[in-house]
Formats: structure tokens, C-alpha cells, sequence
């Protein structure tokens, strides 16, 4: 078989191997009819035979009577599209001899049976399916030495699962991979298969069909439909009735005045917040149902940015990528695709440049590139043109009709209507969320009477019932909308849990506190005021009269207490300042990457890691420097020269912690900072050395829960504070006692692991 020929009402077409053919309402061969999609078939020579393949299309492709997704043209055949009875048609005719219908294969082990032309490219189990005979076993992974290898697929462990056949039938075992083997849309350890069961591995589904396979591959080409999404916050109406039919490979922008309800459509879509009532369907599947393995093929780019602007973009994505895939995906494989998304989104003259120093429409392309590392098949963005002046407005948008074109499908949240003529669909909101009108962009203001979009939005604010009973009454809603299914919108699922930790939890330990200590390298003036910050403070500390420092001196002195005082403070403000914006500032990026599997144990111990360094740094800095030319304590109790050392570090560890649960807490910088003013003036306060607290009921007790008590205790006992203090202040805490030492110093830690459990808690506000 060589050639084909296509007879439409818009002429015939003869077809050569290696051609591709589109037809459509707006595609090679153009059908101008309401039940056509824009893009609805395409037609193409795979493995020696012409293939249709229906793209997603909201009524269907028909061959006699039957409605089709993937057929081989190996005969003659008349084609509908639209509508099985009468919708508009065109016929196929292969040219040459036909090729003789294929045997039943018979039941052969898979590795012995051909595979496609090329074993190691996994793509060519894409397009049409690939029918496969089941053999007594047949392992799937992206290792070449399975039977079934997907090689490309990055989202698949080298050794995934297996299939084996036996006496009772065919068993499916997950062979430990990092995202997971799922039988119908639940993720399974073992399951025995029946016949129509769809397994998914990674962007591959396998359908069982007894004795054989069939294979296809989620390039991306997906249709999306919602049916009557409502969402309810108590008894407010979030959204109201949303419906509507997108199809493949389009861009869908959704406007509508602040507070219409955009965002929220938004987390329904996608999934990461479920409509209260309604039903999202994927590609024929339900999404809320299936969501625990669909997740994986849904990118979200938030409206903050999700990138550390310090980093570079070549750096942020090599990060994102160690993050998102399994652990067995060497480093090579990782740039290969970092190349691939750099190189399609035209960031290859700015990869080595470091984020902040983009324009916004560099930074946005740079926060789609992150998300397309996984090959996500639908993609949304929340306002990615958001304070982007006109042209890089166009820019961002110009990108993302280029991301459809290539075969995605793209939803974008936008408040700017310059660009909206370069989408497929627009989705109006009116305020209190409810569909004003969908449909082309080039008929939105004609279907609203008014000439400009300014007055669209008005009308939307202040007829919001009025139009969306206009537009559900209006032929729109019946092409673009479509009937909802039966026994569709009644009801969602329970959100599926998170997903599980691509790597081990030490791996991602590992590659969390690398990014971090690589932000804090990167930013020149956080690294410097982390090293000047107790330089600053031993300068300060030198204002304090006399040379004796923390030894016995001829007669008792106030300066060891001063100097303690400086000290224990000096700690707290180092690791106060150091931590208190660490989480509030990577909120939006934290909620994205535990949407795709971060531990939030292993991001807290990374944390705890890095900032424990920093903090022993600058106690050793510190204290070394504060007593330059001094007297040292001249009776250490347990660690000799070190020990007020580890007293300062421990005091900046445990007011970091504490720095890292106010930021958890909070929800902007501005608020971290207000908050901080109050804690070091209480770790000032409440040091037990400024005012006395021992013996003052309430007092006392409220200092218990300050660090810099404990700390000062700690020290004081250190150096026999008691012996050498003029004061008459005492305390039972500055006993010169390894014990009571050992007591001040346990407290600290408790207090250090109270807060790490307390953050790992307040955690939870940030998490999708």
C-alpha cells in the first residue's frame, strides 16, 4: 500500500506516505459546519498503513454508523463527522493492492513477537494503538530490557510492572515504582485484571483485552468537558452551573470581573479543588474519579511564580526536574529534557541568566517551562499576563497559542482581553459565577450587542442573572456546551490523597537542602548578611568596658553578664532574621510541588539542616570574635573552649525554628516582620538578666516558653556567672553545675523539636 486518496466537498487529495492530514472546520481540508470540531480528525501513515484518528472531537467521528477514535483505511470507506446518520461526510480510498487482513496472532510471548520499527522509541506506541498478543509474561518499563518499553517516558521507573499469566488468570504487579501503576483510575500493589480493564503507567494506558494488550500513548491531544460545576462555600455560591466542551489541542481563555469566580473555576478544573456538585471528564474519563491517576498529566502554573527568582533558569529547572522525577532517571536523561522545554519555549539565550533578571514574559515562559518537564497533556495558567505591559502580554499569549498548536490543551485565567482573538474558545464569568458566554471569540461581542469589552464586563457585573439565562437559552449553549451526561453532576469524590514522593524521602532531603544552600550562594546580599550579621554584633559587643571577658576578674564586675546578655540576644536575632521569611516566601512554590509529590518532612528537615549550619557558622564567628582579646570561661563544665559555642548555636537553631513556624503562619513578608519585632523584643525582655523573673509568679512562668531563658542559663552557668557578677540578681539555672547545665541546654532542644512539630502542622495551610 502507498498512496490515498481523500474525496471531500472541498476536492480530492492524493496522500503519500509520510504526509498528515487534517480535517476540520479550520484544517487542511476545511468543513464549515456546526458539528464539526476546528480540528477534527487527521489522517496519517504509521507502520505501513494509513491511519484516521479522531482528535478529540465533541461529536465524534463515524465509520458505518460506528463511532471510531483510531481505524486502519485499509479498504475503502465513507466517513462522518459530527453526527452517525447525516453529519458531513468524505471518503478514503488506499491506492494499490489491499492488504490482506492480519491472523489472529497467537498467544507468544511478547518478546518474541515484533515489536515496532524502532524498540527504542516508545512514541511509536502512541498514535493509533498498538495491539499486542499477552504471553505468559510481559514486563513495562522505560529500561530497553522490558518487554514493553516506554524509553521516553520519564514519568515511568526503568523496571515498572509486570504482567503474568496462570492458571487463574492474568495478574498485574507493580514492581515499587516512584508514580505508581493504576488499574481503572486506582493505584494498585496487585490486581487481577478483567477483560476492558484500563491500566495506566506514567503517560501510557494499556488496555486488557484477555489474550492481548492495547497500547496507546497520551501525546497530549485531550478534549476537557465540564457539566454543571457548582461550587459552594457555606451557603455562598462560589460558582453556579458551569458547563462547557473543549477540544483538542485549544486555548481557552476565561474572563470576567474581580470575583466572578475565575480562580475557583479554575481549581475545579483542574482538580486541586473539586467542585462541590458536577463532573469534569477527561478525555472520556472522569476526572474526580480517576484524579489519583490523571494528576500527572495536569499542569498548573499559579499566579506567583513558582521559581526561585536567585537561581538561574537552567539551575531552577534542573532542581524541579530532580524534584518531579523518579528517582531512577539518571542526571542525563534530566538535561535532555530540560533541552527539549528550554529549546521549545525559545529560552536558550537565557538559560544561564538568573530568574530575577528576566522580563515578566521571560519569567512567565520560564514558571511553563517547569510544568511542562512531565509532558502534561492540559495545561492552566492563572493570570500569567498579570502586570505585563501590552507587549509582553502578547508575547506570553503568542506562546501559549504555539503550546496548543503543538498538540496541548491550555486554559488560561486572564483579566487582559488585548490577545483574546488569537483563542480558540473564550469562557465569560459573571459575577457570582455564572456563565455569561462561550463560544469563538470573534462572535463574543456581537452575542452581547456591544462593541467593546469594557461594556462586556459591566453588563456580566451588573446583569449577571439576566445573561447567563440568556446565554443557556441561546444556540451557543447547545453547540459549545453540550447535554451533561446521565447520571453526571449529582456529586464529586472525596479528593484523592497527595501523591506519593517520587523519590525517597533522603533523596529528596538531599536535593531540597541543595537548592536551598544554592539560593543563599546566589544572593549575594542574604549570603554577605548572614557572615556580616555576627561580625556586626561582635563589634557591638566590644562597647562593653573591661578586659576581662568571661574570667574570674580581681573583684567582681557587671561586664560577664553584659557581655552574656549580648551574646545569648545576638543569637536569637541571628536566627529570628535568618528563618522568619524562609517558608511565607516560598508558599506559592511549596503548594506546587506538594501538589506532585513533595515530602513536607523532608522540606521541613531541609530547613532545619541548612539553617543548623548557617547558625553553628555564625555562633562560632560570633563567639570567636566577641571574645577576641578576652578572658575565655576559665571552667568549662562538659565541652572545654567549645562550650558556649554550642550554647549560642543551639539558642539561633531553636529561635530559627521558632522564625520557621511564624512564617508558616503567616501569609505575607509584611506580617513576618511585625511578628518578629514582637518575638526579639521578647527574647530581650525575658533573657532573666535585664529584669528579674525568678520568684515573680506569671513572670517566671511566661519566660519558661522564651529561648533566650533557657540560653542564658545555659551560659551563665558556663562561666560561674554567679561568682563572678556583681549583681545581686541570682538564679538557680546559673548553678556552675553540669547538671543544671545539661537541664537549660535539654530544654532548648525540646523546645527546638515543639516548634519542628508545630511547623510541620502549620505546613498544612500551604498544601493544596
Amino acid at each position: 500500500m502507498s498512496g490515498l486518496i481523500v474525496r471531500s466537498p472541498a476536492g480530492e487529495r492524493v496522500l503519500v506516505p509520510g504526509q498528515r492530514l487534517v480535517i476540520g472546520r479550520e484544517a487542511d481540508i476545511a468543513i464549515v459546519d456546526a458539528r464539526v470540531s476546528r480540528r477534527h480528525a487527521e489522517i496519517f501513515f504509521h507502520q505501513g498503513v494509513w491511519v484516521l484518528r479522531d482528535l478529540g472531537s465533541r461529536n465524534g467521528t463515524y465509520v458505518d454508523r460506528r463511532r471510531v477514535f483510531d481505524v486502519e483505511l485499509t479498504r475503502p470507506l465513507t466517513v462522518r463527522l459530527g453526527g452517525a446518520e447525516d453529519g458531513p461526510q468524505f471518503s478514503v480510498a488506499p491506492q494499490g493492492p489491499p492488504r490482506p487482513p492480519a491472523p489472529r496472532l497467537p498467544d507468544l510471548p511478547v518478546t518474541a513477537v515484533g515489536r515496532p520499527s524502532s524498540p527504542r522509541n516508545p512514541q511509536a506506541l502512541g498514535a493509533p494503538q498498538l495491539v499486542l498478543p499477552l504471553g505468559p509474561s510481559l514486563t513495562i518499563g522505560r529500561s530497553p530490557d522490558n518487554n514493553l518499553p516506554f524509553e521516553d517516558d520519564l514519568l515511568v521507573s526503568r523496571h515498572h510492572a509486570e504482567l503474568r499469566r496462570d492458571g487463574s488468570g492474568t495478574l498485574l504487579r507493580d514492581l515499587r515504582s516512584r508514580n505508581g501503576t493504576y488499574v481503572n483510575g486506582v493505584r494498585v500493589g496487585e490486581h487481577r485484571l478483567n477483560p476492558g480493564d484500563l491500566v495506566s503507567v506514567g503517560h501510557h494506558q494499556i488496555r486488557f483485552l484477555g489474550d492481548r494488550i492495547a497500547v496507546h500513548a497520551d501525546t497530549g491531544a485531550v478534549s476537557l468537558q465540564a457539566e454543571e460545576l457548582t461550587v459552594r462555600a457555606g451557603q455562598a455560591v462560589l460558582l453556579d452551573r458551569v458547563s462547557l466542551h473543549l477540544e483538542a489541542r485549544s486555548l481557552m481563555a476565561v474572563v470576567g470581573p474581580s470575583g466572578a469566580g475565575k480562580s475557583t473555576l479554575l481549581g475545579a478544573l483542574t482538580g486541586f479543588r473539586p467542585a462541590t456538585t458536577g463532573r469534569v471528564v477527561y478525555e472520556g474519563r472522569d476526572l474526580y474519579a480517576h484524579y489519583d491517576d490523571l494528576r500527572h498529566r495536569i499542569g498548573l502554573v499559579p499566579q506567583d511564580d513558582i521559581l526561585h527568582k536567585e537561581l538561574t533558569v537552567d539551575r531552577a529547572l534542573s532542581y524541579a526536574a530532580a524534584l518531579r522525577f523518579p528517582q531512577d532517571v539518571t542526571r542525563a536523561e534530566r538535561e535532555r529534557r530540560i533541552d527539549e522545554v528550554i529549546g521549545q519555549l525559545g529560552l536558550g539565550e537565557r538559560r544561564g541568566l538568573r530568574i530575577d533578571r528576566l522580563s515578566g514574559g521571560q519569567r512567565k515562559r520560564t514558571s511553563v517551562a517547569l510544568e511542562l518537564l512531565t509532558k502534561p497533556s492540559l495545561l492552566f495558567l492563572d493570570e500569567p499576563t498579570s502586570g505585563l505591559d501590552p507587549s509582553l502580554d502578547k508575547e506570553v499569549m503568542t506562546t501559549l497559542r504555539a503550546l496548543a498548536d503543538d498538540g496541548r490543551t491550555v486554559v488560561v485565567v486572564t483579566h487582559s482581553v488585548l490577545h483574546l482573538s488569537g483563542c480558540d474558545r473564550v469562557l465569560v464569568l459573571c459575577r457570582g459565577g455564572k456563565v455569561g458566554y462561550f463560544g469563538p471569540p470573534d462572535e463574543l461581542l456581537g452575542f452581547f450587542g456591544v462593541t467593546e469589552y469594557a461594556e462586556v464586563f459591566r453588563l456580566v457585573s451588573e446583569q449577571p442573572d439576566v445573561w447567563a439565562e440568556h446565554f443557556r437559552r441561546s444556540p451557543y449553549f447547545a453547540r459549545y456546551c453540550g447535554a451533561p451526561r446521565p447520571g453526571g453532576g449529582d456529586g464529586r469524590a472525596l479528593p484523592a490523597p497527595p501523591p506519593p514522593p517520587k523519590q525517597s524521602r533522603v533523596r529528596q532531603f538531599a536535593i531540597l537542602a541543595q537548592r536551598m544552600a544554592s539560593v543563599i550562594r546566589s544572593d549575594r546580599l542574604a549570603a554577605l548578611s548572614m557572615i556580616g550579621l555576627p561580625i556586626a554584633l561582635a563589634l557591638m559587643s566590644r562597647v562593653v568596658q573591661g578586659s576581662d571577658g568571661l574570667g574570674v576578674p580581681p573583684r567582681p564586675t557587671e561586664e560577664a553578664g553584659t557581655l552574656l546578655i549580648i551574646l545569648i540576644f545576638g543569637a536569637a536575632l541571628m536566627g529570628l532574621i535568618g528563618a522568619i521569611r524562609e517558608i511565607v516566601k516560598e508558599a506559592p512554590i511549596y503548594r506546587r510541588e506538594r501538589a506532585v509529590g513533595l515530602s513536607p518532612l523532608a522540606y521541613l528537615l531541609s530547613k532545619l539542616a541548612v539553617l543548623g549550619s548557617v547558625n553553628l557558622v555564625q555562633a562560632a564567628l560570633f563567639v570567636a570574635l566577641s571574645l577576641l582579646g578576652r578572658e575565655p570561661p576559665p571552667d568549662p563544665l562538659l565541652l572545654g573552649p567549645l562550650e558556649l559555642t554550642v550554647v549560642v548555636a543551639l539558642v539561633a537553631f531553636t529561635c530559627s525554628v521558632l522564625g520557621l513556624l511564624v512564617s508558616a503562619l503567616v501569609s505575607t513578608n509584611e506580617q513576618a516582620m511585625m511578628a518578629m519585632v514582637v518575638l526579639i523584643m521578647a527574647q530581650f525582655v525575658f533573657i532573666g538578666k535585664l529584669i528579674e523573673v525568678v520568684g515573680r509568679t506569671g513572670l517566671e512562668q511566661l519566660a519558661w516558653l522564651v529561648p533566650t531563658r533557657w540560653g542564658y542559663a545555659a551560659a551563665a552557668a558556663t562561666v560561674d556567672l554567679q561568682r563572678i557578677d556583681i549583681s545581686r540578681m541570682r538564679d538557680g539555672l546559673w548553678d556552675h553545675d553540669a547538671g543544671t547545665w545539661l537541664a537549660c541546654m535539654g530544654v532548648l532542644a525540646g523546645m527546638a523539636v515543639v516548634y519542628g512539630a508545630l511547623v510541620r502542622l502549620a505546613l498544612r495551610r500551604h498544601e493544596p
